[in-house]
């Protein structure tokens, strides 16, 4: 990978945690979350760590921890940007290379969705609001429903007709259809289960990725797949201890089990990219 995608990456990462703390600071005393409705968690917490309902960041751990989201789109974002360069300097004979990187505007795609659900989660546990709970739970959605759509671009044409006399191309029209469902999935967040549509959409990511392998043996790197399902198993597990109350830390450590959480779905989220990304074309990774 090349080092200015990591520099981008932790760099965007950095300056995103300086900018949450010169906020806070600038926000203390002043009660920015008044006026807002408030959250279940609030005033009866469903995580272990503490409450701080005067300060600007109510919950510590676990507002930093989206960070880890913000970083997973920072990469997804850089190398989207580093595939159209390399590109460019290949030239229009270069040989094919899998979708992922034939295409850069399906890892921005993921990029952005890994972005927003940083900014959502951290803003919900930031402030314990019911406006930021509702953009949390519907920001979980599109980065699954962004890998959902590199499968589809698979099997799809590159150009879906014209309109108004422009080519359309997949990537395009799969944008709009998980720019429309996150829209709709928030708003009716309050009339679903969101336990429900997570499991559905993670359900549907495991079979698409598993139909993958079954009908182009050996085209895909597994390792990456089975880090992703490990790395979910783990997160699930700490997110339930945490709630269980069983986690066995204090609550004003900066180590908690939600927090855990975000750190480990966002690996698990990385890993699935990846493995959409090792796609092998003509007997070489690309």
């Amino acid at each position: 990978m090349p080092r200015a995608v990591h520099a981008f990456a932790w760099g965007g990462t950095l300056l995103a945690a300086i900018a949450v703390i010169l906020a806070a600071a600038a926000a203390e005393g002043t009660g920015p979350w008044e006026g807002w409705d408030e959250g279940r968690a609030l005033r009866r917490p469903g995580y272990a760590e503490r409450v701080w309902p005067d300060r600007p960041i109510r919950t510590r751990a676990n507002t930093f921890s989206n960070l880890a989201y913000v970083t997973v789109g920072l990469y997804a974002c850089g190398l989207a940007l580093a595939d159209r360069r390399r590109a460019r300097l290949a030239g229009p004979d270069a040989p094919p290379v899998n979708i992922v990187v034939a295409t850069p505007a399906l890892s921005v795609l993921f990029g952005l969705s890994c972005l927003w659900l940083g900014f959502s989660s951290g803003l919900f546990h930031a402030s314990l609001t019911r406006a930021g709970q509702r953009l949390d739970v519907a920001a979980m959605y599109p980065p699954l429903l962004s890998l959902l759509a590199i499968a589809a671009a698979r099997a799809l044409p590159p150009r879906i007709g014209r309109c108004f006399g422009a080519v359309v191309p997949t990537w395009g029209v799969l944008a709009a259809v998980i720019v429309v469902a996150e829209i709709a999935l928030w708003r009716w967040k309050w009339s679903m289960s969101a336990t429900t549509v997570l499991s559905t959409l993670i359900a549907a990511m495991a079979g698409v990725t598993v139909a993958e392998h079954l009908r182009w043996p050996g085209r895909f790197r597994s390792a990456w797949l089975g880090g992703g399902a490990c790395l979910l198993a783990a997160g699930i597990a700490c997110r339930q201890s945490d709630v269980a109350g069983s986690f066995p830390v204090g609550p004003e450590s900066w180590l908690q089990g939600h927090a855990l959480w975000h750190l480990l779905t966002a690996a698990a989220l990385a890993t699935l990219y990846l493995h959409e990304r090792s796609e092998c074309e003509r007997g070489k990774l690309t």
